[in-house]
């Protein structure tokens, strides 16, 4: 295997562990329900939380996950090349970086509106007309690091994958260009001369 292989994996896999701590972190420091109070001054009425990490780790995690889709992509040839023909790539590294490409996105996607929630100060009321403050539920950014981290293994598999399809592809091109040429060698040589015509007298 050589060392650009190496280095991308575990570059790409060090970005995935980071982002699957960073949503665990930011499960664990979230704002709870019980944390966050509905302040009423009289003029307005508003949600006072304490302040948390949570949103940072979660900003964190997506530029990890972004950075190491990136990484992927460019050395494995671009956004397209599970749609390319490489003769030797397997269907399953196919199927790899398409789960790899809905895991990832979902990922991202939840860890954006995890942190975006996480900014918003607005009073919610519910049936019964009593106010309350509204927190992330329970799950979402840890479940986002779950599938932060499953959609890079699974990108790092289809790259081994392509990468041995295309190392086999260019040795099987060199070994024909160097191949000699065949020949018939029990074909008898052909002359190109012809026999003496014998005049006869009559």
């Amino acid at each position: 295997m050589e060392r650009k292989t190496i280095y991308v994996c575990i570059f790409v896999g060090i970005l995935g562990i980071a982002a699957a701590v960073a949503g665990f972190a930011a499960e664990a420091t979230r704002v709870k329900k019980s944390q966050a109070t509905v302040v009423n001054d009289g003029i307005e009425i508003y949600c006072e939380y304490p302040s948390s990490p949570a949103m940072g780790f979660a900003i964190g995690a997506t530029v990890a996950l972004v950075l190491a889709r990136t990484i992927i992509t460019s050395a494995s040839g671009g956004c397209c090349s599970c749609c390319r023909t490489i003769p030797d790539l397997a269907k399953l590294a196919r199927v790899c970086i398409v789960i790899s490409w809905i895991t990832s996105s979902v990922a991202v996607i939840l860890f954006i509106a995890g942190a975006k929630l996480s900014t918003q100060k607005e009073v919610a009321m519910d049936v019964n007309g009593v106010f309350y403050c509204g927190t992330i539920r329970p799950g979402i950014f840890s479940g986002a690091g779950i599938m932060g981290l499953v959609g890079v293994l699974l990108s790092i598999v289809y790259y081994l994958f392509y990468v041995s399809a295309v190392s086999g592809s260019v040795k099987t091109s060199s070994v024909e260009l160097e191949a000699p040429p065949i020949t018939d060698v029990n074909k008898p040589p052909v002359s190109s001369n012809k026999p003496p015509v014998v005049s006869r007298k009559h």
